[in-house]
């Protein structure tokens, strides 16, 4: 009876023993998608999408001048004037010659008409009235170009001339620039390489001058021959800055963006697990899958894809949701409680 109940006790003991067991501190991470996306930026150079030199058509005297160095102008807004009085007096001038011409015209319609007149006579002065409404057309179009507008929405880059200058015919007068730039980057072969096979987002453009504001940017071409000294390609995105910002060509920038691999088939997807949480026995792999409230380590096969890296992708064994540790498999065993290692 002593010894029976001597034994009992000695199990009891045991029981308890186990129970109050340490627990291992080790590292526990739980188990996420695998992501197929990086980041990588490049430097930029910022410049218009559109830069144009204005020249006033016909020459003379400026008399009205708004092109000054970093004027804003919108479509359409006078830039600039020439004195109009000798294109005026010539728009009278054709303007008459076309009245006479037209009014000898319809007479000789009325005079072949009691057939007082030949047909040539007719045909001629038709010719001469058609003349002189190319002469009135040509006059008005010249008077028109004293006035030099803003053929699009933007800024003046570089004015040439001042006011009361006197210009000649086609002579450029200033620089305009649109308002909308585009950050030219450099990319090398592998970018352009592989562009096919991956999807890239989050597109950003960020100055140099004003770090920390970054703008979408969209992508708007690319040159298809290399750069013959640096042996990149120059592509082009365009982006709109705020207006309380003034953005000039040749400025700075760094160009963002977020690139996701498309290309891997669906039954290669599976989670990312650090290359430290996966033991190797054999031509097996396995994890330390910790399970239960109480973290109860059990031993679990797993199937990698092929890669390099800090991680590795497990395609079967592992879910989302699953918490692993992540290193020092080593030295532990199955039915061993864990908890999370704290610094």
């Amino acid at each position: 009876m002593f010894g029976a109940g001597l034994a009992l006790a000695s199990c009891n003991v045991a029981d308890i023993e186990e129970k109050q067991a340490p627990l291992r501190p080790v590292k526990l991470i739980t188990i996420e998608k695998a992501s197929y996306q990086s980041s990588g930026s490049f430097p930029a150079v910022v410049r218009a999408v559109r830069t144009t030199n204005l020249a006033f058509q016909v020459g003379g005297q400026i008399v009205e001048w708004n092109g000054r160095n970093g004027a804003q102008f919108r479509a359409g807004d006078v830039i600039g004037r020439l004195d109009a009085r000798s294109f005026q007096a010539s728009v009278a001038r054709a303007q008459a010659q076309f009245a006479n011409a037209k009014s000898e015209f319809e007479r000789a319609q009325r005079l072949i008409a009691e057939d007082a007149i030949s047909r040539s006579v007719v045909e001629a002065r038709e010719a001469q009235m058609q003349v002189a409404q190319a002469g009135l057309d040509t006059a008005r179009k010249n008077l028109s170009d004293t006035v030099l507008r803003a053929p699009f929405s933007g800024g003046v880059g570089r004015s040439t001339v001042e006011q009361f200058q006197n210009v000649a015919p086609q002579q450029t007068v200033l620089v305009m620039q649109s308002r909308t730039v585009e950050a030219i980057v450099n990319v090398p072969a592998s970018f352009v390489l592989n562009s096919n096979l991956v999807r890239y987002s989050n597109v950003e453009v960020e100055l140099d001058a004003a770090p920390g504001r970054r703008f979408a940017a969209q992508f708007r071409g690319a040159v298809g021959q290399a750069d013959s000294s640096s042996q990149t390609f120059e592509v082009k995105f365009g982006f709109e800055p705020p207006s309380e910002l003034v953005v000039l060509t040749g400025m700075t920038a760094t160009f963002y963006y977020d690139v996701e691999d498309i290309a891997v088939e669906e039954e290669e997807r599976g989670v990312s697990v650090p290359l430290t949480a996966i033991m190797a026995e054999g031509d097996s792999r396995y994890v330390w899958l910790a399970t239960g409230t109480d973290k109860v380590l059990e031993r679990r096969e797993v199937t990698t894809a092929d890669g390099v890296g800090e991680t590795l992708i497990v395609i079967e064994g592992l879910g989302v949701g699953d918490t692993i540790v992540a290193a020092g498999g080593a030295y532990l065993k199955s039915g061993d409680r864990v908890r999370q290692w704290q610094e």
